[in-house]
């Protein structure tokens, strides 16, 4: 007789939200397709372009969402922990850890 190995309990379609205010909550798309665009676009984006993060937010938030966003009129370093935090739900792992690593990386440039 064969071994089962169930993950079904592990499997889910809910989504991480990330929390900008008490009335701006956003539903992170982490599906596997969506990551896969959002790579693709890395792969062929110019890092230090700017627009690069409003593109970042919309293949993960939504036009909406990037949109509110934008028009917070936020400045550069909340755009960081925005996207820390997007990094963070869609690998699965704590913000701080995320942002702890994205200190480091930076940190040896």
């Amino acid at each position: 007789m064969s071994k089962i190995i169930d993950i079904s309990a592990k499997l889910t379609n809910e989504r991480p939200k990330l929390k900008l205010a008490d009335d701006k909550i956003y539903e992170i798309d982490d599906r596997k397709n969506t990551i896969l665009q959002l790579n693709q676009k890395m792969q062929n984006a110019d890092l230090n372009d700017l627009n690069v993060i409003d593109e970042m937010i919309k293949v993960v938030l939504g036009k909406k969402a990037a949109k509110e966003i934008n028009d917070m009129n936020l400045p550069i370093v909340a755009y960081q922990s925005i996207l820390i935090a997007i990094m963070a739900a869609v690998t699965g792992e704590e913000y701080e850890a995320a942002e702890a690593r994205f200190r480091k990386e930076t940190a040896g440039q």
